[in-house]
């Protein structure tokens, strides 16, 4: 009997709800003629009779080869979901649970590859059981949502779901979210099509939050947007691993970005994930409008009115995000022009070569990149991450000595604590994964790049500190004069040096000399530019401000003169004192606030109100009846909690050039009176 006899006679079995005749049938053959198809015969016969986990058993030997095609995808699917009701699932709901996860992947997956419309409608079916049985296992219900949920209506959702369908394809699965705290990101998938030979993942449900937009746009226009990213058609979508599941996460990400720090996504913004996608070096977002589709395809109108705009994320390289930050977005896509919107993990970095670095003290102190070159260009016998190892010795003094930014201490606390504890002394990695191997001046405090410029300052190297120098002169101490200078080094003695405790202690003492020697010079120079701002902001105010001393805590000076204000009937405040014009916005407030937590960064200074009410006294002397209320938001009531008790108590903030001056006056509750003038 040939193979075509064999599968006649199991379809007539099959008609005939034979199905144990086709097992016992197929057991029998001799092991020459058993191939995929007898044995997805066999899987399916199993799934019939109810025998469920050797049905699985069956599809598992024949995964590698079948798995593309949608009738196994179903089968599993299927055979997984009876299984998750077998009595050894009855106490243990986190394997019943894994096993519908994976019967939800492999309908998924099967539902993506274009199966004939009656299998489609099975499957959505069974997709839905799924779900059901998730959220009874997961006690997802509606209480899961808050009650301040933001959701399209019924007809915005109708609107948004009909615009995907028209410009970018139908899409029969849906990933589900089924507990939200602030809106409910579904993705819709749109699989390959003849036109469109790639995955689309859509979002569904962050437009529903109106983002906080500059003034200068509309809410209307631009305060809504959903997301979508292109992924090859052999991708492994459902599955649940970082290596194939890493898109759903990112547009998820980066759907909450603007909810969770009060801000905005539009045409040309980049997002560092700091390494986030895996399997691959991309680690950053571009947003564009969407390629392959009708432009009508950017924007979808709402039933009010409203527009939502639709943004493609095109995964990049740092090198290429830097480059956009260093030129423009504009500038970026003409370097990319040949990078296809479809994710390619593996594709060039466009803007590995594209610029290379000079050092430059306004711009960049140090990348390691140009050392680690020389480690190839001279076929050298090291780990190219040893182009890094001076630039991490400098970092690691810059964080024991808090001489690093208030945006390092905010964004990387995890970092300055393990410098701090001994637990994190290896910096090199970190500077290649989170700052691209950069070392740049907004990396420090107002007195670290300072001090980065006058030590690491390339146009004067024949000054008395160089650090570059110095790392040579280590190099030398360490090798000895003759063998430094052997052909073994090939000039580059300094990248041979072990990267150690003993490395970064030798280099540290030439640091500190360099530092002891340029302190006198940078407290003197702040001392006359602080003095020089607070006379003008005393003559602006016409109140008697103080300058606490370098030397001195300013919570210090706060006491003395609140208690002298006190007795005379009057009140003290902090006060920052900024010379950049206006501040108008909560951002403008929480980046002020931030600054002054460097206190060389901005001039602070006690002011003395001759009233026990500041805000009266404002409303009277300073701005009249032009006054508004800038509100509190998580960030500033932080801010406002670290200056309390660096300044003795929350601080108010002056601003003012040579048109314009505001005064913000804070309240108990965190919110600033902002008076103008």
């Amino acid at each position: 009997m040939n193979k075509e006899e064999i599968i006649d006679r199991f379809k007539k079995w099959r008609d005939n709800d034979e199905n144990e005749k086709i097992i016992a049938a197929a057991l029998t053959l001799p092991t020459s003629v058993i191939d995929d198809e007898i044995l997805s015969w066999v899987a399916q016969s199993y799934i019939d009779i109810g025998e469920y986990k050797r049905a699985i058993a069956v599809l598992e030997k024949i995964h590698n080869s079948m798995e593309h095609d949608y009738k196994w995808q179903f089968m599993m699917g299927l055979a997984l979901l009876r299984a998750a009701d077998d009595d050894e699932c009855d106490d243990d709901d986190e394997l019943r649970c894994n096993i519908l996860e994976r019967a939800k992947v492999c309908l998924a997956r099967g539902m993506n590859m274009n199966p004939p419309d009656d299998v489609l409608e099975s499957a959505d079916r069974f997709m839905e059981e799924i779900e059901g049985l998730l959220e009874e296992l997961n006690g997802s219900d509606d209480a899961d949502y808050d009650d301040d949920l933001e959701m399209y209506d019924d007809e915005e959702l109708d609107a948004v779901e009909d615009h995907i369908k028209e410009y970018f394809g139908e899409f029969p699965t849906v990933f589900h979210e089924t507990a939200s705290k602030d809106f409910v990101c579904d993705i819709a998938c749109i699989p390959p099509t003849e036109e469109r030979n790639y995955f689309t993942l859509v979002t569904m449900g962050m437009g529903a939050h109106i983002m906080n937009i500059p003034d200068s746009l509309s809410p209307e226009e631009n305060g809504r947007a959903e997301l979508l990213i292109c992924l090859p058609p052999d991708w492994k979508l459902g599955e649940s691993t970082d290596e194939w599941f890493w898109p759903i996460h990112l547009l998820k990400d980066l759907a909450r970005l603007p909810i969770n720090t009060d801000s905005w996504l539009g045409w040309g913004h980049s997002v560092d994930h700091q390494s986030y996608i895996a399997n691959t070096q991309l680690c950053a977002s571009l947003l564009l409008f969407p390629e392959g589709v009708p432009e009508e395809a950017e924007v979808c109108t709402l039933p009010n009115g409203d527009k939502v705009n639709f943004f493609e994320v095109v995964p990049m390289y740092r090198e290429e995000m830097l480059y956009k930050i260093n030129h423009d977005t504009k500038a970026l896509l003409e370097q990319m022009k040949n990078v296809s919107h479809i994710v390619d993990i593996d594709r060039p970095n466009c803007c590995e070569n594209a610029d290379e670095p000079e050092m430059d003290s306004g711009r960049i102190i140090d990348v390691s990149r140009n050392h680690a070159r020389k480690i190839s260009d001279k076929n050298l016998p090291l780990d190219p991450i040893n182009g890094c190892n001076h630039l991490a010795v400098f970092l690691r003094w810059c964080v024991e000595h808090d001489l690093i930014a208030p945006q390092f201490y905010e964004n990387c606390p995890d970092i300055v604590k393990g410098v701090k504890d001994g637990s994190q002394t290896d910096l090199r990695q970190f500077i290649n994964d989170y700052f691209g191997g950069y070392l740049k001046p907004f990396q420090f405090s107002y007195m670290g790049a300072c001090f980065s410029n006058y030590y690491y300052n390339w146009d004067t190297d024949d000054s008395e500190h160089f650090y570059p120098s110095d790392v040579d002169d280590y190099a030398e101490h360490y090798f000895g004069t003759e063998r430094y200078n052997s052909e073994e080094f090939q000039d580059e003695a300094y990248m041979f040096v072990p990267f150690d405790e003993e490395y970064y202690q030798g280099l540290s003492k030439y640091i500190d000399r360099a530092f002891s020697d340029f302190l006198p010079d940078f407290t003197e120079y702040c001392a006359k530019t602080d003095k020089e701002t607070a006379e003008k902001a005393e003559k602006l105010l016409g109140l008697k401000l103080t300058l606490p001393r370098q030397d001195e805590q300013i919570a210090k000076a706060y006491r003395d003169i609140e208690y002298m204000s006190k007795a005379s009937g009057g009140c003290a405040l902090p006060m920052i004192v900024d010379l950049g014009g206006c501040a108008d916005t909560q951002d403008d407030v929480s980046d002020l606030l931030l600054d002054a937590t460097d206190t060389f960064l901005e001039t602070v200074v006690i002011a003395n109100f001759t009233s026990d009410d500041p805000v009266n006294w404002t409303e009277k002397n300073f701005g009249g009846e032009k006054f508004s209320v800038i509100p509190s938001n998580d960030r500033i009531a932080s801010l406002q909690s670290t200056l309390a008790e660096m300044f003795g108590a929350v601080p108010a903030i002056l601003t003012f050039d040579e048109t314009n001056a505001t005064l913000l006056i804070p309240l108990e509750n965190g919110v600033y009176i902002r008076f103008a003038k």
